[in-house]
């Protein structure tokens, strides 16, 4: 799918970042996907329930960042974990969140170049 008009964007800021997986460029249905990030951020309110008292809810969401190389990729996983490490926040560009099938994590893809992601999070890959 290919943007053809675009009026907004989302900035999201992740506190903490939770799991970050590299992934290889991937074929599927002849489809194919260049390497990437993914990286997740939870969060987690608290909701009244008649039956079991007090429940609590959890909103996944998987970003993404495209590389170009599967080198990229692995490099910024340990950019973000040093991140993670020194409990520093992430920003990343996209649009709404949106679900993908039956699963109920949310999923959201940068919509900036893997250059202007690094710059903006003063990220350096080696």
């Amino acid at each position: 799918m290919a943007m053809i008009r675009q009026d907004f964007t989302v900035s999201f800021e992740l506190n903490k970042i939770g799991s970050i997986k590299a992934w290889k460029e991937t074929k599927v249905d002849g489809v194919t996907y260049p390497p990437s990030v993914k990286f997740r951020g939870i969060n987690m309110e608290e909701k009244e329930d008649a039956d079991v008292g007090v429940r609590e809810i959890e909103t996944i969401i998987d970003f993404q960042v495209v590389t170009k190389t599967l080198d990229e990729a692995k490099h910024l996983v340990e950019a973000l974990r040093k991140k993670r490490t020194n409990n520093e926040k992430v920003s990343i560009l996209g649009n709404l969140p949106r679900k993908e099938g039956a699963d109920e994590i949310l999923k959201i893809k940068s919509i900036e170049t893997l250059e202007a992601f690094l710059s903006r999070n003063k990220i350096s890959l080696k």
